[in-house]
């Protein structure tokens, strides 16, 4: 259930590029459960970045693949949307078990 919302500034021209494989290959993770959902921002004030992911992960991950994943988005961002690292900010929020519903019901897993 990795789950990226992006938030993309109108000056960002979209690659041709599969997102979702490439974050799969830059984190060494599965492409099997990530989702990726692209937001244009009509207006964007102080601290500019041209790419604002805001990353949800399970609380089951390890740190070291929740690491992989934050820094593999960071990097297919970039790669995708043809940017600097520095114009992609990744922030990562930790779901705990029992706060996802899919399909009506709560999801919970085992540590």
């Amino acid at each position: 259930m990795p789950i990226a919302n992006c938030i993309i500034t109108s000056g960002c021209k979209e690659g041709t590029s599969n997102l979702i494989e490439l974050w799969a290959r830059e984190s060494a993770q599965p492409s099997e459960h990530m989702t990726v959902n692209l937001i244009k921002s009509d207006q964007q004030l102080g601290n500019p970045y041209s790419v604002m992911a805001s990353l949800s992960l399970p609380s089951i991950w390890s740190e070291k693949n929740t690491s992989l994943l934050q820094v593999g988005l960071a990097r297919a961002l970039a790669i995708h949307f043809n940017l600097e690292l520095g114009r992609v900010q990744v922030i990562t929020n930790i779901v705990d078990s029992g706060l996802v519903v899919e399909s009506g019901r709560e999801v919970k897993w085992l540590p």
